[in-house]
């Protein structure tokens, strides 16, 4: 019996720790893109740089043509925020989003946005 319960310690113990070291998930950063958009094609490979980057937010990747209840998601966002069109792909964060994407020009606006700008090299 006394065998079990520092079994049942340890693995409680363990499990305490492993939540301590499990970075809290405190914000929302929603990517909201369509299977058949080239340009949320181009985006993703960012957004998962993204998720590295910045571990304490809960990243949402929502694809819209095939998931009703991410759509719903989607007309909730754009209403609020007034965003005018609602083109793919679309990033929030906070109460600010940028719509659309092109390689090398939207991932600074995207950092701006998150509350970290890329420093930008000093040129030569």
């Amino acid at each position: 019996m006394k065998k079990i319960f520092i079994l049942l310690a340890s693995v409680m113990f363990s499990f305490m720790l492993s939540a301590e070291e499990t970075p809290q998930k405190s914000e929302r950063f929603y990517f909201f893109y369509s299977e058949s958009c080239p340009h949320c094609h181009e985006a993703m490979p960012f957004v998962e740089e993204l998720e590295k980057e910045f571990p304490n937010i809960e990243f949402k990747k929502l694809e819209l043509s095939k998931a009703p209840e991410n759509m719903a998601i989607f007309n909730k966002k754009v209403e609020s925020l007034g965003i005018k069109g609602g083109g793919l792909p679309t990033f929030v964060f906070r109460n600010k989003y940028v719509v659309g994407f092109k390689k090398g020009v939207y991932e600074e606006k995207i950092r701006a946005m998150i509350g970290h700008p890329v420093k930008k090299e000093p040129r030569k």
